[in-house]
């Protein structure tokens, strides 16, 4: 059971424009957060990689929200044991220089 989402903390003045910018995003406080909308027996990588079809048209915003001061983190939970994540999910780790955030169930 694999869930995980995108979150945009200590947005601050951004927290809007980034909201605005990526589709099914939610505003808590000052973090904005983007759930995967793929099923729980998903891959964490099918689930990084859905993520970051939602988020590379806004990755300039991202970035700018990033030189602000806001933490990119994509936030996993994935069940005990082994966790792999393939190349092809480990691209937007990078590309965003965002921190990855697993949370062992």
């Amino acid at each position: 059971m694999t869930t995980a989402a995108f979150r945009v903390e200590g947005a601050g003045i951004y927290a809007q424009i980034v909201r605005d910018k990526l589709p099914f995003a939610t505003i808590e406080g000052d973090t904005v957060i983007v759930c995967s909308r793929l099923g729980a027996d998903e891959s964490l990588g099918t689930h990084i990689v859905w993520l970051w079809g939602q988020l590379m048209h806004g990755r300039r915003v991202l970035r700018a929200a990033a030189a602000g001061g806001a933490r990119l983190v994509f936030e996993c939970a994935v069940p005990k044991g082994p966790v792999s994540l393939p190349a092809n999910a480990a691209e937007p780790l990078h590309l965003l220089g965002a921190e990855l955030r697993l949370l062992l169930r």
